[in-house]
């Protein structure tokens, strides 16, 4: 597929060059920790604890190990052969997404699922990731800041699925910056995450209250019947 023409960054200052670098490594990140921090206040606020997280019964967590290894090929690789680090990167985040879903039992895990699968699948297919300089416009934010380094393009009519790149402005005042609908999807599924996992229990009579008490009563009636027989047994002895 022919690739959209990139931005060409000796056209600009150095200043120009040194903000667009400092805003990449910052892009999106700010719609992930604000959706955490409302996700762990909502915890606080519902009683649960960050203990509760570690308590999420999480499966087949050696997925996450594989999608480690390959960002680590991916970057490694991208010294090499520069659209080898897209198609890693995009098997990376179509890895962890698939441990979501396998894990899509915890509330929020299917989000997460859907957000980071959008966004693999949006990179596998163009090679890079797909960006609106008119969103990042929008935003607040200068284009070449969030179009310009590697891994990203800019959006174009040979783009496919291009709904899925990153097209949704968000205009923080600190940061603005420019997010995809997976990213959206992702921040909102951790959000519920934290929120919900805060206040899961250990115990598992804590997790079936119903069932705990038809236990206890259970065990009150056989403590009946045995008191009962051992009452019986001394008149028994007296009348022999």
């Amino acid at each position: 597929m022919r690739r959209a023409s990139r931005p060409d960054v000796r056209d600009l200052g150095r200043g120009a060059v040194r903000r667009a670098v400092r805003q990449d490594d910052d892009d999106g990140v700010t719609l992930v920790l604000l959706s955490l921090a409302a996700g762990v206040a909502i915890g606080y606020a519902r009683g649960g604890s960050l203990a509760g997280l570690s308590r999420l019964p999480l499966r087949r967590n050696r997925l996450l190990l594989t999608a480690l290894s390959l960002s680590v090929l991916a970057v490694l690789c991208g010294w090499l052969w520069e659209p080898l680090l897209g198609v890693l990167s995009a098997l990376s985040w179509l890895t962890v997404a698939f441990y979501a879903w396998v894990n899509r039992a915890v509330p929020g895990a299917a989000l997460v699922a859907v957000g980071l699968a959008a966004n693999g699948l949006v990179l596998l297919l163009n090679g890079a990731v797909p960006v609106s300089a008119d969103a990042a416009t929008r935003a607040g934010a200068e284009p070449i800041a969030v179009v310009g380094p590697a891994g990203r393009e800019p959006m174009g009519p040979d783009t496919l699925l291009p709904w899925l790149g990153k097209t949704v402005p968000v205009a923080f005042p600190p940061r603005p910056e420019v997010v995809s609908p997976g990213d959206v999807a992702l921040a909102a599924g951790l959000a519920v995450i934290a929120g919900l996992g805060m206040t899961r229990t250990s115990g598992r009579r804590e997790e079936n209250p119903l069932a705990a008490d038809e236990a206890t009563d259970t065990g009150e009636e056989h403590e009946t019947i045995e008191d009962a027989g051992t009452a019986s047994e001394p008149s028994r002895s007296a009348v022999s």
